[in-house]
């Protein structure tokens, strides 16, 4: 028996067309969660509401969201919200935090959150979730999207009834001036408004029961999980995958040097690839590891630099020096040099094994320090501190080692030398992993930017990291229908290629490609 695929289900509609009714009882008979988005933007109105805060007041309603802590469960009745650590679930059902509800959503920086906080929660399938924009912000890439509507004489007897319900009589010429000031308020917002989806399926509640809504909805997801076990795989590439700039100029420099008819050597390997290095060693660029067997030669020293007594001792040996150091690794250089010269220690932030950081040390002194992820932190000397990153680190741990290191001193310096390439890679990598059913990450298995990238792809979805497509002939798709490919900074094209015609191949999927323009693009939605 095929196991189905857990897909997102996205419900939009205006207020009280009965979407979160239906979501509810839907994401129970699937056996799926179910998230209430409006809940979310209750919330924050309720938030609003208790702080004395106009909703007008864009600025202060900004700063409010800075310290808003909201939390989402789940309980037999539908969501549990928790503002503040306090529950309520019941408290954002009031008709005044209704009304509210619509205006604050339409704050910038409201949405911001909320759709990132949605994202995260339901990124990873089996969740049916309702709203007035999932199926065109929030997900747009959601398997199943559904736009209820109903006539708003119909929509406002369903809310008064459901009011009286709760205690809270209010008469329906309210309710129905109230639903049809809200539809206007979506509809016409500037950021993200109210409207259906280009591939959603519009269902009309206006004489259909609960029963008949969820069933029908029903109906079409089983359908639609059913056909997608019949189709073939999607395959996506990650933005900024491949070469970055720094390895493909030590690249281009080191078959330069080569034509010059000299000895060519690279001070271990040129970058983290083993089928270029063997490539560049076919060609006569060999590796060397020991600096003092080199001597009137060529020599390339590699993207990630070498350290300053392996350069002098490079420069005495009449060897001829193409410096092929990433730039990016070079500013790092010189900003160790300037903070030891002004009395600071330095404390790297990166792996103590990897070359670059090896080479960052060497131009400290003994006041210089490495802590890697997880490491302690050691005693530090003075209170005037730098802290200075390896290029492939991920910046959020940047912020967080900072925040560690902020009580230990008086003064600290903050260096962002993490690689604006590294960082666009990590994002873009991510949002592709969120959108994919099984990743796969292609690079070097020693190279930290790679390394790196895997890691933060599998803890999202099943992630692979291979260094060719060989490794792929022993690899179990699994059935999995979306496929998202990310590189390291490392890994040249045509091996991108390769590893895409061989997911295709694999998957019985009809086509290749030729270059790298020929495989989809992963485009992720912003709001």
């Amino acid at each position: 028996m095929q196991i189905m695929k857990r897909i997102i289900v996205a419900i939009d509609g205006p207020a009280a067309s009965g979407k979160s009714t239906t979501a509810k009882l839907l994401a129970k008979k699937l056996g799926y969660i179910y998230l209430d988005t409006g809940a979310m933007y209750r919330a924050c109105a309720l938030q609003a509401v208790q702080s004395g805060i106009d909703i007008s007041d864009t600025a202060a309603i900004s700063q409010m969201m800075e310290g808003i802590e909201l939390k989402i469960g789940h309980g037999d009745e539908g969501n549990i919200i928790w503002l503040n650590g306090l529950d309520v679930s019941s408290a954002i059902r009031t008709p005044e935090i209704s009304s509210l509800a619509s205006a604050i959503s339409a704050i910038p920086d409201v949405r911001h959150k909320m759709v990132a906080l949605q994202r995260k929660l339901g990124g990873e399938g089996g969740v049916v979730l309702d709203g007035r924009d999932i199926g065109t912000v929030v997900f747009p890439t959601a398997e199943a999207k559904f736009f209820m509507v109903a006539d708003v004489a119909e929509r406002a007897k369903r809310r008064a009834l459901e009011l009286a319900a709760k205690g809270i009589d209010t008469p329906l010429e309210t309710v129905l001036k109230d639903l049809e000031s809200r539809d206007t308020a979506d509809s016409n917002r500037a950021m993200a408004p109210l409207k259906p989806a280009d591939d959603a399926i519009l269902i009309d509640t206006s004489k259909l029961s609960i029963t008949e809504q969820v069933d029908k909805l029903y109906c079409f997801v089983q359908k639609l999980l059913t056909d997608n076990t019949k189709q073939s795989v999607q395959v996506r590439l990650a933005k900024q995958s491949g070469y970055c700039f720094g390895v493909r100029r030590a690249i281009n420099l080191a078959l330069e040097a080569k034509r010059d008819g000299k000895p060519v050597y690279t001070i271990g390997e040129i970058i983290h690839n083993p089928g270029i290095v063997r490539d560049l060693d076919a060609l006569g660029i060999h590796v060397a590891n020991n600096t003092g067997e080199i001597s009137n030669s060529v020599v390339i020293i590699r993207s990630h630099g070498i350290t300053r007594q392996e350069y002098e001792a490079l420069k005495a040996q009449n060897n001829e020096i193409i410096d092929a150091t990433c730039p990016y690794v070079n500013r790092t250089h010189e900003i160790m040099q300037k903070m030891t010269s002004e009395g600071y220690s330095v404390l790297i932030f990166g792996d103590k094994t990897h070359p670059e950081v090896i080479g960052l040390k060497s131009y400290g002194n003994e006041q210089t320090f490495i802590v890697g992820l997880g490491d302690k932190i050691p005693s530090i000397p003075t209170k005037r501190l730098c802290m200075i990153s390896q290029t492939t680190q991920k910046l959020k741990n940047l912020k967080e080692l900072a925040c560690e290191l902020l009580p230990m001193v008086t003064e600290l310096r903050i260096f962002n030398t993490i690689c604006l390439a590294t960082t666009q890679r990590q994002d873009a990598t991510l949002e592709l992993a969120k959108a994919s059913d099984l990743m796969i990450i292609i690079g070097g298995l020693k190279s930290s930017n790679t390394r790196a990238l895997a890691a933060m792809s599998s803890e999202v979805c099943p992630t692979y990291h291979v260094e060719d497509a060989q490794e792929l002939e022993t690899l179990d798709f699994g059935g999995n229908k979306r496929i998202g490919i990310a590189a390291g900074a490392s890994t040249p094209e045509d091996m991108i290629i390769k590893v895409y015609n061989k997911v295709l191949q694999k998957s019985g999927s009809p086509g290749s490609a030729k270059s790298i323009g020929d495989i989809p693009m992963f485009k992720e939605e912003s709001c």
